[in-house]
């Protein structure tokens, strides 16, 4: 899409289009813009993006989208003047996606309680190595995140791959149906943001809904045991797991440590991930099931997870020295704090350390996952707790269980740590990235 055919598609109050570009990416933020992406810039509570604009001209912006006409006045540069630039962005966003639906381009939709943003970029690590691939920035997987992903589409793009979140009953569906995947995937449901769906079957119920977005005869893809509340309609389902009826499933793995192989019961060929979670190997066949469907050779799928690296506080790893890090710092749901456990106990690397904190929005549940997680120091005899928050304050210290009131008692300890295994998690409102950077600090 070209700067001058957004004019033609959503109306504007007026523009300067000195060279016409080809865009590709979309920002709200001037700091992460990129050559030949849209710079969007708004007023917000606090700072007027509209005297940002220049800035993002600078780095190579296609154009800036404005609102403040003052601003748009001192500038030189492709600029667009708008009425309310968010309104305009969103009106974008609905109309670009209607656009590659239309020129038949195939799009990937992930949603799940966990690792749909560790999916989604590794469906691009597979597919880049077959096609050019445009996908999500970072996590933008709400409303105005998905409408602005939309804005930026790469029209050289054969895959389009879209996350989506939902922090409220209905968001997946309005969304699914805005973005009408091809592929479908749910990877996982758990218990996040019990505490906003009450129940556990309506929790169930919003991530299935991605269904509803799917265009005619589209592929579902789901845990196994999610197939009874698949719904009505006019796809295909899949289904991936442990379960020997799952339509993929690992046939035999070995755990080595630092990073995993595995063989699937569809593919010849053994994969390598280098990651050491046991969950994100099994969620990769939900990766390597739709690459399957879009004719992509077990070769490239390989070489894809090959390269494949979580994103920064996804799981993502680094070495310092003799730390062994796994950054899982931006969010935590209750069953993601079991599996990351589960597989540091896999790690051939001692001594470990599991840093957890709290988690949000369970309203209700509180006492029995808090509960639950102080025990596993009962079951991981050889992993090191370090619990921090209020709701671990019943519990007790232990040998390999240390409670501690704030973060920065944490960060005292933690510096005292040379060399293990180490995971940090907790919810993003708690920024466990502070303790990821005293470690590397130290």
């Amino acid at each position: 899409m070209l700067v001058s055919d957004i004019i033609r598609a959503v109306p504007c109050i007026k523009s300067n289009i000195v060279c016409d570009k080809e865009i590709n990416g979309a920002f709200l933020d001037s700091r992460l813009v990129k050559k030949n992406s849209l710079f969007f810039a708004s007023k917000g509570e606090n700072v007027d993006g509209n005297l940002y604009a220049e800035s993002a001209i600078n780095k190579g912006a296609a154009a800036v989208i404005m609102d403040n006409m003052s601003e748009y006045d001192k500038i030189d540069g492709n600029k667009i003047l708008v009425n309310n630039t968010l309104e305009y962005m969103q009106a974008l966003g609905r109309y670009n996606f209607e656009r590659v639906h239309k020129n038949n381009v195939r799009i990937i939709a992930v949603t799940g309680s966990f690792g749909k943003t560790g999916m989604k970029e590794m469906l691009k690590y597979i597919f880049e190595e077959n096609e050019k691939v445009y996908a999500t920035e970072g996590n933008k997987n709400n409303m105005l995140g998905v409408l602005l992903t939309g804005c930026g589409i790469d029209d050289n793009a054969a895959t389009i791959i879209i996350e989506l979140g939902s922090n409220n009953f209905g968001e997946i569906k309005e969304l699914t149906e805005i973005v009408r995947p091809n592929i479908a995937i749910v990877t996982s449901v758990g218990h996040a943001h019990i505490g906003r769906f009450k129940t556990f079957e309506r929790l169930i119920f919003e991530k299935m809904s991605i269904s509803d977005g799917l265009v005619a005869g589209g592929e579902f893809i789901i845990p196994t045991k999610l197939t009874p509340f698949v719904p009505k309609g006019d796809f295909k389902f899949r289904t991936f797991g442990e379960s020997a009826h799952s339509g993929i499933r690992i046939t035999e793995y070995k755990h080595n440590g630092e990073y995993i192989t595995f063989k699937t019961n569809l593919t010849k060929r053994e994969f390598r991930l280098n990651h050491p979670y046991l969950h994100v190997a099994e969620n990769s066949l939900c990766a390597i099931y739709a690459a399957l469907l879009c004719n992509i050779s077990e070769e490239k799928i390989a070489s894809g997870l090959l390269n494949y690296k979580a994103a920064k506080g996804h799981g993502s790893i680094e070495k310092i020295g003799d730390i062994f890090l796994i950054d899982d710092s931006y969010n935590a749901g209750f069953e993601s704090f079991i599996k990351s456990t589960e597989s540091l106990n896999l790690i051939n690397i001692s001594p470990k350390y599991a840093i957890y904190g709290e988690m949000g929005e369970i309203e209700g549940f509180e006492e029995a996952f808090y509960n639950e997680i102080t025990q596993l120091a009962y079951t991981y005899k050889d992993i090191t707790f370090f619990l921090v928050g209020e709701n671990y304050q019943k519990a007790s210290n232990l040998e390999n269980r240390i409670i501690f009131a704030t973060k920065e008692e944490c960060i005292k300890k933690v510096k005292e740590i040379n060399c293990g295994a180490i995971v940090v998690k907790a919810s993003r409102a708690k920024k466990f990235e502070d303790i990821v950077n005293a470690i590397k600090e130290k």
